[in-house]
């Protein structure tokens, strides 16, 4: 059975640097006044950066319905029999379930990966359903390792900038303008007990002692080795530094990964934000 990967922009990659691992990308839209942009393809991640500092009202959206149709139609013509896609969590997109209905229209296998996350996460998941299928497995056990993986991980974001979730609306303005006030750094989950979403984890004062708290979440949770671990930034490198030295001081053995908050992850965080990434290794992606 011919077996393709699919994952979208939410993983943080662009367009090139899936193609160039075999894997199929559809782009999440990031949308600015009247101009659409198609994430890793027609905008950059930089650039959405450029726009976050000039204090730019961004929104984002799923990718085009026609691009999805597009992208299986032509999969299966190719001979694509099955494909397993791991896309940005159903918490936070509806990409999923339009997928869902794409492909029962189009007429393909679709095996749809909940990775109840986004950012690193699901590039790792991507990248390691694509190994898994280049070493001849099936479908049904590529898919079961990821999920196995996925119940052993979590993600916290540290915001710095309160504004950005006041206008996304996961902060009332009362309580974003109290926050930056008494400077209250809340630090927030996402994972599969929030089904996805993001929910306030905790509230805590100055950003020290919500990186502390982070790194001691993360510390009591991951009882071995066998974890790969993401330290994310929005254009906040430095900070970010600083917290993947402690990380990995504090944890010998894991997998790092230091990189970037992916664009339509930054528009909802906006500018100086930190997350923090854990994950079972996928049994044969080691």
């Amino acid at each position: 059975m011919k077996i393709a990967v699919l994952t979208d922009s939410g993983s943080g990659m662009n367009q090139k640097e899936a193609q160039d691992q075999g894997i199929y990308y559809l782009p999440l839209q990031v949308l600015k006044q009247e101009e659409q942009y198609l994430d890793g393809i027609t905008i950059d991640l930089h650039e959405v950066y450029h726009y976050l500092h000039e204090g730019a009202m961004m929104s984002t959206s799923m990718p085009p319905m026609g691009m999805m149709e597009e992208m299986l139609r032509q999969m299966k013509e190719d001979g694509v029999e099955a494909v397993i896609c791991v896309p940005i969590t159903s918490g936070l997109s509806s990409t999923a379930s339009v997928m869902t209905a794409v492909a029962q229209d189009v007429g393909i296998k679709l095996y749809i990966v909940e990775t109840y996350t986004t950012c690193y996460l699901q590039r790792y998941l991507a990248e390691c359903a694509k190994k898994l299928v280049d070493q001849g497995l099936d479908a049904e056990t590529i898919v079961k390792r990821l999920e196995t993986a996925i119940e052993d991980s979590d993600t916290l974001i540290i915001p710095d900038d309160l504004q950005h979730l006041k206008r996304g609306g996961r902060l009332t303005p009362v309580a974003a303008a109290l926050g930056s006030l008494l400077k209250i750094k809340p630090i927030l989950q996402l994972n599969r007990k929030s089904a996805g979403k993001i929910d306030v984890y905790d509230k805590v004062r100055t950003m020290s002692r919500a990186q502390q708290k982070a790194i001691d979440t993360f510390m009591s949770a991951m009882q071995d080795d066998g974890y790969v671990v993401s330290c994310l930034h929005t254009d906040a490198q430095d900070a970010c530094h600083t917290l993947y030295d402690k990380m990995s001081g504090l944890m010998p053995g894991r997998q790092f990964y230091f990189g970037y908050i992916g664009a339509v992850i930054s528009v909802h965080t906006g500018i100086g934000c930190l997350g923090i990434q854990y994950i079972r290794k996928v049994a044969g992606c080691e």
